[in-house]
């Protein structure tokens, strides 16, 4: 019920069009990359599917970032928009719920964007790579372990945006660790590793160890149970649910 409610919300605000918006333009990113670059990728003596997922899977990457803060963002504004969270506070809602159907909610509009983004990474192999394995089982092995490791990011954008009343604060504080998460993937320290905004970069590639996956999946696990705890922890202590 509480899940039906909040798809109800959305109608009232541009979150579907801005993940529309958003999957077209990283999808179009690998088209038009392969398009200026194009000896560059087919030189390589790699399966396409790697090929095409370690030459933009950064970008999109970023744009899978923002559109977790965005959405995030946007969920709670309608709920501070006119004191309507005021107003839930008094219903016989479990506040809890309504924070996990929001996460729901956003990872549910996810699988889309993964899927229109398989499509052309799909059509890129087809047309640039003729005669060799385009790479789908990858490439739908790859947006299991997206949906993933996109997670712990919406919940912890989430968290931040239920504790600002002002939007810009949330999404601020948002674009900060997503840009910081950015600089620093590249890198093999620890931090980089389990950094949360870090966790959407990793890509799987027809090379990718077991370990490595499930060690990532593991870090995804544990930071998306940690950062639930906190939100039931405040809860808790407040008088009034954030």
């Amino acid at each position: 019920m509480i899940l039906a409610l909040e798809r109800k919300k959305i109608k009232r605000t541009g979150l579907l069009p801005a993940f529309l918006a958003g999957a077209l333009a990283v999808s179009a990113f690998p088209v038009i990359n392969m398009a200026f670059r194009t000896d560059l990728f087919i030189s390589q003596d790699l399966p396409p599917v790697d090929i095409l997922l370690n030459g933009n899977w950064d970008m999109a990457a970023t744009f899978h970032c923002f559109l977790a803060i965005l959405g995030a963002c946007i969920l709670y504004h309608t709920e501070f928009a006119n004191r309507a969270i005021e107003k839930l506070y008094m219903l016989p809602v479990n506040q809890g719920k309504v924070f996990f159907c929001k996460n729901l909610l956003l990872l549910l509009l996810f699988l889309p964007v993964f899927l229109i983004e398989d499509f052309f990474f799909l059509f890129c192999a087809w047309h640039w790579f003729p005669g060799k394995d385009p790479g789908v089982e990858i490439l739908l092995r790859n947006t299991a372990f997206s949906l993933a490791a996109i997670l712990p990011v919406l919940v912890l954008s989430t968290l931040i945006a239920s504790l600002a009343k002002n939007m810009w604060i949330s999404l601020g504080i948002g674009v900060i660790g997503m840009f910081l998460g950015q600089m620093t993937v590249s890198y093999d320290a620890l931090f980089s590793k389990v950094y949360t905004f870090c966790l959407p970069y990793r890509c799987l590639t027809s090379s990718a160890r077991a370990e490595d996956i499930f060690q990532i999946l593991g870090i995804c696990a544990a930071e998306t149970v940690i950062f639930a705890v906190i939100k039931l922890f405040l809860i808790k202590i407040r008088r009034q649910p954030v």
